[in-house]
């Protein structure tokens, strides 16, 4: 028997799902009636999942007009490229030096299907699973979870970069860089390097957004 709450979830994970990958664009106004009817559900757990992701900070929920996908400012891109900038060094210290050749073999494997990617959608979470790789070994549980935060946040941002014609192919060759540089045990370039690349991309996705 499936539950209220698994009802619930599965709400949630569809909503954030197509609100993460475009498909609801930012402003667009959800209405509990058209998501009960596409999921072909009753409106009191569509009307739980729109608090969560309301608390999630995927929709905003506005008196008297209704829901709405809730738009990225350039004050939430700025806040979480610094809180970003901070951690990512910190991090990185404490991760390279444990870098053993299973963690290269897993960051050169997706790096390869990155660049074989044709879905900008799955590029963006391979993106992620890069990352999670190269911050993994430092074991900083609080760290992870607010750079996971941040990550899952910025979604949206790297799909909309990826769906613009000319990202369509996201360039690794930073990528690749870092990883030959922790190879060559150069760690203090590889970081350099790698928030070069953050601060690059932080610019890349603060043009033309809403303050």
């Amino acid at each position: 028997m499936i539950t209220a709450s698994l009802i619930v979830q599965k709400i949630v994970i569809q909503l954030r799902k197509d609100i993460t990958n475009g498909i609801l664009k930012e402003g667009f106004h959800i209405t509990e009636a058209s998501v009960a009817r596409n999921l072909k559900v009753s409106r009191v757990p569509v009307r739980e999942a729109f608090r969560i992701l309301e608390n999630e900070g995927y929709i905003e929920i506005i008196l008297n007009r209704g829901s709405f996908v809730k738009k990225i400012l350039r004050s939430n891109i700025i806040e979480n490229g610094d809180i970003y900038l901070l951690l990512a060094p910190y991090i990185l210290r404490k991760a390279i030096p444990k870098y053993t050749k299973s963690v290269y073999k897993k960051a050169h494997a997706v790096l390869d299907k990155i660049e074989n990617c044709d879905e900008y959608c799955e590029s963006s979470y391979l993106v992620w699973e890069f990352a999670k790789i190269i911050y993994s070994p430092a074991k900083l549980e609080m760290s992870m979870k607010i750079i996971n935060d941040i990550y899952s946040q910025s979604i949206r941002l790297l799909n909309e970069f990826f769906e613009s014609e000319k990202n369509t192919k996201f360039k690794i060759d930073i990528h690749r860089e870092f990883i030959k540089l922790c190879e060559e045990k150069k760690g203090e370039e590889a970081i350099e390097l790698w928030i070069n690349f953050i601060t690059e991309m932080k610019e890349i996705l603060l043009e033309g957004r809403p303050n």
